[in-house]
């Protein structure tokens, strides 16, 4: 907030007079009485309310008798607000002008909040005698005012400790001893010492004292027992009072849950339809009854006066006559759809010659891929054992031509072991193993007999090495025809035993696509691509079958419904005919009927104007009939009913069922808080029960009840027997007393101190939160008013200290009167900088830097033009060299405003 104007009407020397001021900062120069604190005194009382009448020297009253009061124009989160205070009751009637509308006190102390006149005057406003002020107090207060800077209204939290701190030396001092508990704390050991000699010849009386006591006691518990019990059984007897309404109430809720609510409209749409129907009604019987009259005068035929006797019945099914000659025009339209159908499905019944009743079963998807699947594998092992065939032949013939050329090589003498058998054996062993490895189940047993052949092999193979050192070397010609002939031999044992095993997996194939053929339905000889060939017929034959079921269910409705419109007929068969010939017969002789209908229809409207007239009431009021009659259709079914009948039942339950509501309200406010007690308890046996059981609780413990009185009085009288003075009596009773004493006054006293260590705490607490970033500003406004002859403050939780530059420290006290004021006015400039946050108002500096040398005070009026950034400065002074140190436009001379003064004298 930031001053722009101050209007005086009346206020001290000042009246009728405005001053601009700066809103960064302004220099208000003036001698003495120049009006320069009569200023200050005015935009706080403005602010903050004027002096009441029991500070009548601090209310500047004017004495030329003009308005007391004033304004001052603000400028506020840069908007202008007018501020207006006048004389009147509790420092003045205020007026706040803000965006064109008007407020009161409350709204200007939301406006300054959460400052007020305390807080203003020990921060914002600096004057000289609040420095010789903090400057004469002693340390221990001067760091205590000091920390009131810290928290917002912490003076009067400071005045209040104080107080509790008198009050409590009031009931305690440590080294008092006229005080009530330091009295009270020394006699208590003397009176513990009179009562317990008091005690020492009544043993036997505190032992029936404690027993009577104990029984007491035990009796009082007994009591309030009884009473709660008794308490309890009023309730559990209420509520047995209350149990018919509660089962009445209980019996409605279960039929208001069951119920369904109907709405009673619908019944007064019907009565309203009904009422109007049989209006229409009357008026279509007059029209007949007009319609016959005319007809009596007229020539008119059988047939005609037979329409006009049925016209309600007649006309109707005329209406549909259109309708019914589409639905036979659909019937042979189905029909044909139908035959050609059937054709279809005879046609894949005689191509796959199936009998249409017993079709087989379709494959499922599994199905035709398991089919598929086993189709590709056995044409593979077909390919591959045809392949082996061709390639075993082939052998044959190689077998027969190196057979051949082993005789013509063949030696005289032949080895002792034959070497082309143990080869032979071990090539046939090894064939039989990898054949045996590769076999399902327990054809793996093969591969047993190829290991036995490769080790008989391999025996014999080194029975003939040891004879293969004394064979001569014209043997390697027969050895090496041998050889070959055993490698075609091998070569034809592995073919042979492949196609063996192409053929053991087209039986294994064979086997499963049977099984699942018979399963299905098939012929288990049919061929897997005949039957996935027939899959897509099976579908069509399916869905063949599933549409000449459903066209036939269709034709037979349609052939129903007009069977029924033609036997609706039978009543008219002596004008009509007899309607036993196919539906189109059927249909032109109805046609016919109706084109003569028609025609005389014609004809008598065109003889007779009245009949015409009548016939198009006649017509009209039969519709309007109709439409109601649909109106009332359309109403019981959008309350899901058929007749009026039932919806007179529905009307009745309705009016059944609100009335049962209402009682149940009743009920309701009558149990009031009982229902929830009630609703608690599952049956009325229950609740009878649970009072059973308190009665007799409430006996038993009566019975006891009598024993201890009984027992009580016994006691009582063995005690005044055994008491033949009073004497420990009153002694017991004054230590009582005095222990009661002496904790409420503890109690009291110690409440007072924790309090005041509460106060102390908070404050201490609050000011030290900001204090690292005052201290820090103070710091350097500090060395800024000390031309940096001091560079650090140093605060803890009992002193303040400063560093000077040499790193000589110093307490507060030890310093100059001119420094400690520098020194003050360092933290509080720090403090309304550090708070601007949150409260951000003009600083008033009125002459108070009196003791400050030249250098210092162009020290300090640098720093307030610095401050000017974060609050607006308000400098009264009367020193005249400020006029050279501020700029012109700033520096306002006070006794060049051309004021008048009156005799106050101006302080």
């Amino acid at each position: 907030m930031r001053i722009k104007t101050v209007t005086i009407l009346g206020f001290g020397k000042w009246h009728d007079q405005t001053i601009d001021l700066n809103t960064d900062y302004q220099v208000l120069y003036g001698q003495n009485e120049a009006g320069k604190t009569t200023l200050t005194a005015f935009i706080k009382g403005v602010l903050f309310g004027f002096a009441t009448a029991k500070q009548r020297y601090e209310q500047y009253v004017p004495k030329n008798g003009a308005q007391y009061g004033g304004e001052l124009l603000v400028s506020y989160h840069d908007r202008d607000i007018v501020i207006r205070r006048l004389s009147g009751k509790f420092g003045g009637d205020v007026t706040v002008i803000d965006q064109g509308q008007e407020f009161g006190a409350d709204y200007l102390a939301d406006l300054l909040a959460p400052a007020d006149e305390a807080l203003f005057t020990q921060i914002f406003e600096t004057n000289q005698q609040d420095l010789n002020q903090i400057f004469n107090l002693k340390q221990a207060d001067f760091l205590q005012h000091l920390l009131t800077i810290g928290a917002v209204g912490s003076h009067e939290w400071l005045d209040f400790a104080k107080e509790l701190d008198k009050d409590s030396q009031k009931i305690f001092k440590p080294s008092g001893r006229k005080w009530p508990l330091n009295v009270a704390l020394k006699n208590y050991p003397e009176l513990v010492q009179s009562v317990n000699e008091a005690s020492r010849g009544y043993q036997e009386y505190e032992t029936n004292a404690r027993l009577l006591q104990s029984t007491v006691a035990t009796m009082t518990e007994h009591q309030k027992q009884v009473a709660e019990l008794k308490q309890r059984q009023a309730q559990l007897q209420h509520l047995l009072d209350r149990w018919p309404s509660y089962a009445e109430w209980r019996a409605l809720q279960t039929k208001l849950e069951k119920a369904t609510p109907f709405d009673l409209t619908i019944d007064e749409q019907y009565q309203a339809l009904v009422v109007e129907r049989e209006r229409n009604a009357k008026a279509l019987a007059e029209a007949k009854s007009e319609v016959a009259t005319v007809q009596e005068t007229l020539d008119q035929t059988g047939e005609f006066r037979f329409y006009q006797a049925n016209q309600e019945t007649l006309v109707p099914l005329f209406e549909q006559l259109n309708e019914q000659q589409k639905q036979i025009q659909l019937l042979g339209l189905r029909q044909n759809q139908s035959a050609q159908l059937a054709s279809e499905k005879a046609q894949l019944a005689a191509q796959y010659q199936w009998q249409t009743d017993q079709l087989p079963n379709p494959l499922t998807d599994e199905q035709r891929a398991q089919l598929e699947q086993a189709e590709a594998e056995m044409n593979e092992a077909t390919t591959t054992s045809q392949v082996l065939t061709k390639q075993l032949a082939d052998l044959e013939a190689q077998l027969a031509t190196q057979n051949a050329a082993v005789s013509q090589v063949e030696p005289q003498e032949t080895p002792t072991i034959n070497g082309r058998a143990s080869q032979l054996s071990m090539l046939i062993g090894v064939v039989i193993f990898m054949i045996g490895l590769f076999l399902p189940g327990a054809l793996k047993v093969i591969a047993v007999a190829g290991l036995a052949a490769l080790g008989y092999g391999g025996y014999m193979m080194w029975q003939n090495k040891q004879s293969d050192h004394d064979q001569p070397v014209q043997k390697q010609a027969w050895q090496q025809a041998l050889a070959k002939l055993d490698v075609l031999q091998a070569e034809k044992q592995t073919k042979t035993a492949a196609l063996q095993a192409q053929q053991a997996i087209l039986r294994t194939m064979h086997e499963q696509s049977a099984a699942l053929l018979a399963q299905t339905g098939y012929e288990t000889a049919m061929p897997i691509s005949q039957v996935l060939a027939m899959q897509h017929a099976l579908s069509r034959m399916t869905q063949l079958t599933t549409a000449l079921k459903q066209q036939q269910a269709d034709n037979q409705a349609i052939e129903a419904a007009l069977n029924t419109y033609w036997d609706a007929f039978a009543f008219a068969r002596d004008w009509v005919g007899v309607l036993q010939g196919s539906h189109e017969e059927n249909l032109s002789q109805v046609s016919q009927f109706k084109a003569r209908i028609t025609q005389l229809t014609q004809d008598l409207a065109q003889s007779n104007e009245s009949y015409r007239y009548y016939q198009q009431q006649v017509t009209r009021l039969t519709d309007t009939i109709k439409e109601q009659d649909a109106a009332q259709t359309a109403l019981l079914a959008k309350a899901n009913l058929t007749t009026a009948a039932e919806l007179a039942s529905c009307v009745a339950n309705e009016q059944q069922r609100r009335a049962n509501e209402q009682r149940q309200a009743d009920l309701k406010r009558e149990l009031a808080t009982d229902l929830s007690a009630l609703q608690a308890i599952a049956s009325q046996e229950q609740l009878k029960q649970q009072a059973a059981q308190i009665t007799e609780q409430v006996a038993s413990l009566t019975s006891q009840l009598q024993e201890q009185q009984q027992a009580v009085a016994q006691l009582r009288v063995t005690q005044a027997q055994l008491v033949d003075n009073d004497s420990y009596q009153q002694q017991r009773q004054r230590q009582l007393q005095e222990q009661a004493k002496i904790t409420d006054l503890a109690q009291e006293w110690l409440a007072k101190q924790l309090a005041i260590d509460w106060i102390q705490a908070t404050l201490k607490a609050a000011s030290q939160e900001r204090f690292p970033r005052l201290l820090e500003k103070a710091t350097q406004y500090f060395a800024i008013l000390t031309q940096n002859r001091y560079i650090k403050i140093n605060f803890d939780d009992t002193l303040m200290t400063v560093l000077r530059a040499d790193q000589v420290l110093f307490e507060v006290g030890e310093l100059s009167q001119g420094t400690a004021e520098q020194l003050y006015i360092a933290l509080r400039f720090a403090f309304a900088e550090e708070v601007a946050d949150v409260v951000s108002l003009p600083l008033l500096v009125d002459d108070g830097f009196v003791n400050f040398d030249d250098q210092r005070q162009i020290a300090v009026w640098t720093l307030l033009q610095r401050l000017s950034v974060a609050n607006q400065v308000i400098y009264l002074t009367a020193n005249p060299r400020t006029q050279a140190h501020f700029e012109a436009d700033h520096w306002l001379n006070l006794e060049e405003v051309g004021l008048t003064h009156d005799s106050k004298e101006i302080i």
